[in-house]
Formats: C-alpha cells, structure tokens, sequence
C-alpha cells in the first residue's frame, strides 16, 4: 500500500518528496496552491505511511511505482510531476520509462544522482548505517538543519525536523539512498521531451546551484530559475515564489497543449511554444491573435547578464531585467522569442537587490517611467552636480522626460521590484556621465 494525499482541483501534479520527506514536506502546496491545482503527494514505498516494499527497490522500482500512482489517480491522461531532491532523481528517471504519463516536468533542488562519482556514491551508501546506528530522531536532528538556509526561522527548522523523523526508516531508506547511489542520470537528460522547470534555491548547500544547472543545461528548452533566500527545501522555505513558479508553469504547459497539435515531429521547447509573434490582426485567427497579445509571468524570467557588466564598477551595481516588450536599451534582444515585439514603447521589470543601484543615466531620446510593485525605490534627478532624491513605494511612479539625468537606489532590506517603460520602440543606448562608477564600461 502507497499513501498518497490527494487534495484540490485542477490540473493534477504528482509531487514525489526528498529522501528524507514525505507527503507531508508538501503541505505549503496543499495550502498554496489547492485551489488551481489538484495535488497528489506520495509517501515513497518504506516511507512514513506507506509499507514497506516486499524486496529491495532500485530506481525503476520507484519510477513505476509513481506511474502506478498515476495511473491509479488520473488514468492515462497523466500528470505533472514535481520532484524534490531525490524525488527529482525518480521523476526523472519516471519521465525517461513513462514518457507518455508525464505532463510537464518540475525539478527542484534535484540533481542527476550520486554516482557520478565514487566518493558521492559512497556518502549517499552510508547514510542508511547513519540512520541503523543512531535512530530516527537523531538522524533527522543532526541532517534536517542543514537542508535549510542560516536565516530559515526556528518553528521550520523544528518542522523539517519531525517530519524527516516521522518519516525515515529502514529497510526503506536504504533502498532510497542505494537507488541513488546506483544513478547517474547526466548521459539520458537529452532523451527528455516535456516541458521542464528547475527550481533551485539560491542558498542550497546540499545539491547547490550547479547540481541543478546540470540538469537545466542537460535537458531540451528546460526552464531554469533560482529562488532567492532558499535552501535545500525551497518549497517549505519560500512557499509563495515557489508556489508561483509551479502554478503558473503546470497552466502554461496546459495552454500550451490545446494549442499545439501533436505530430511525428520532435516538440518544440518551452521557450520556442511560449510567445506566438507578430501575427496580422486583419488576416490571423482572432483566437490566436489575442492569445498573441498576452504574456503571462510563467513565461517572464530573470535575465541578470543584460546590465551584469556594469557589476563590473562594483557589485552593488548588479540587478536583473524582465522583458515584456520590445528589447530595452541596453541589450539586443530583438529575437528574445518570450517577449512581444514593441511598436512604439519597450516595457520590463526590473529586480534590485536590497542595496543595489541603477547609475545615473540620460534617455536623450524618449521618457522613462518606473512604476513600484514591491519594495522602495529611491529616485534621484541630477542637474548640475545636484541631486533631488524621492522614495517610490507600492503602485508610486515617476516619469521622467527625454534628456534629464536620473539615477535609482533600493535603501530597503528587501527586493525591490519595478515596472520600467521606454516611450519609443528601440532606445538609444543611453549615457553615462564621466563621475559615474560605470562611465567607460562595456560588455567586453
């Protein structure tokens, strides 16, 4: 007998958890996300309220396991299917052997398995005379701290910690850790042909980022995001930001299947399908012309390499711009195939960091206007060595005309986030003044 929490409506995502989790590291996506989507979470074979398998299970045994689920829950339609951790090595290996019940794919803080070396191998091996050795609880006392980042409250780390407890057990831990030991997933990633979300948080010390890029570079037009101020556990640590990012990518993925018909033909990629451009309203579709004129969050991502050279004046020049429409001035982007070409105005977010700095600036050519999401911004205007500061919070704005000097600073202890519109359809690069940290800067 598998448990398995089945909570919501919508479409169904089987949500497989770490090595050390069960259904119950879902809960902040039981509350999340219940009302758009309908969650199915396992306790793995050997785990918290499932029995124990009637013989040792490798990795297929895990991966059919979940189709079973799958099946059993939604028939042949199929699922997304999120993996954390090691569920990310079993939903991999689940889409790679059951390609036709996976849906979408979402990995988080997942890796392609520990034999990818003898040294990981063995770590992952010993584990299991860890948890024979000292017992639940002090396995899971010593272990659960570390899957969450040094700021992560007290109640959270006390929450992951019982639920590793009441979770883990042998024999079936050890078929867990043995299975990952066993897997090295890095030479199959290319074979994967459905969309694909990596998710990894930004302080995760257990994979870490470069565990997930792997997998995000290994496989076809995969989605590849960092959730800021999150350990191993992102989904428990930052529930809203990771919440989001599923909800919106399980949607996408959804639209983007009653709309592209299937063929012979090798699907195009997430990124390739997201944005129908430039269609003629007087000869298109009506239906795909409207659909042409919308862009949803989904498909927005933060691209920190347009403005990154001008880190190189220092790092609190470092923030991340989010195209809408058109390119922005300071980076081609014409052929981004996420955004809507511009008409007449270019139209982004920008992320700023808790201390970072847009340096002052001239838009000789056309207005500028910033418009407050979330946190404080504060807004100078430069004219002959002096500088007029305001403070911008939620939905303030400011425009500011063709040719005037302005600078933009985020004083708070939060991200700021910020609407940026260009009144014209390709800016000019815009100036520097010679005082300017960035003056003389390229992307050389």
């Amino acid at each position: 007998m598998i448990h398995v929490a089945d909570y919501g409506t919508g479409p169904a995502v089987l949500m497989l958890h770490g090595i050390g989790g069960s259904s119950d590291s879902f809960s902040p996506q039981f509350s999340g996300l219940g009302d758009s989507l309908r969650i199915l979470a396992w306790d793995a074979p050997g785990y918290a309220r499932s029995d124990d398998p009637d013989r040792p299970f490798d990795l297929d045994d895990y991966a059919d396991a979940a189709a079973d689920v799958i099946r059993a829950h939604c028939g042949d339609d199929g699922a997304h299917v999120l993996g954390m951790s090691w569920g990310g090595v079993v939903a991999t290996r689940l889409v790679l052997r059951h390609p036709d019940l996976v849906r979408s794919l979402i990995l988080g803080d997942s890796t392609v398995g520990s034999g990818t070396g003898a040294d990981t191998a063995s770590a992952m091996r010993s584990r299991a005379a860890d948890l024979a050795a000292n017992g639940p609880a002090d396995f899971a006392a010593r272990r659960a701290p570390r899957l969450l980042s040094p700021e992560a409250p007290a109640d959270l780390v006390d929450r992951a910690t019982d639920i590793m407890a009441g979770s883990v057990r042998l024999p079936g831990y050890g078929h867990a850790a043995e299975s990952m030991a066993a897997t090295d997933h890095t030479g199959d990633l290319a074979n994967i042909d459905v969309p694909t979300l990596v998710l990894c948080g930004d302080a995760d010390t257990v994979t870490g980022v470069p565990a997930s890029q792997v997998l995000a570079g290994g496989i076809p037009g995969a989605v590849f995001v960092t959730l800021r101020g999150a350990g191993h556990l992102a989904n428990q640590e930052r529930p809203d930001a990771f919440n989001a990012w599923t909800e919106s990518f399980v949607h996408i993925t959804e639209r983007l299947r009653e709309h592209t018909p299937r063929t012979s033909d090798p699907p195009a990629s997430i990124s390739e399908r997201s944005i129908t451009m430039a269609l003629d309203y007087t000869t298109s579709d009506l239906k795909e012309f409207t659909d042409s004129l919308i862009l949803t969050r989904g498909t927005r991502h933060e691209d920190w390499d347009t403005l990154g050279f001008q880190a190189k004046a220092g790092d609190r020049f470092r923030r991340a711009q989010i195209r809408y429409v058109g390119s922005g001035a300071t980076g081609n982007h014409e052929n981004d195939n996420r955004t809507i070409p511009s008409r007449g105005f270019t139209f982004s977010n920008m992320l700023l960091p808790a201390g970072a700095e847009g340096p002052e600036h001239t838009h000789h050519d056309a207005e500028e206007a910033f418009f407050v999401l979330e946190g404080e911004v504060e807004v100078g205007i430069h004219r002959d060595g002096v500088v007029e500061k305001r403070t911008l919070g939620y939905r303030d704005m400011i425009v500011v005309p063709a040719g005037v000097p302005r600078s933009l600073k985020n004083t708070g202890t939060t991200d700021a986030l910020f609407c940026v519109i260009i009144g014209t359809q390709k800016p000019q690069v815009p100036t520097y003044p010679e005082t300017s940290a960035v003056f003389g800067i390229s992307r050389d």
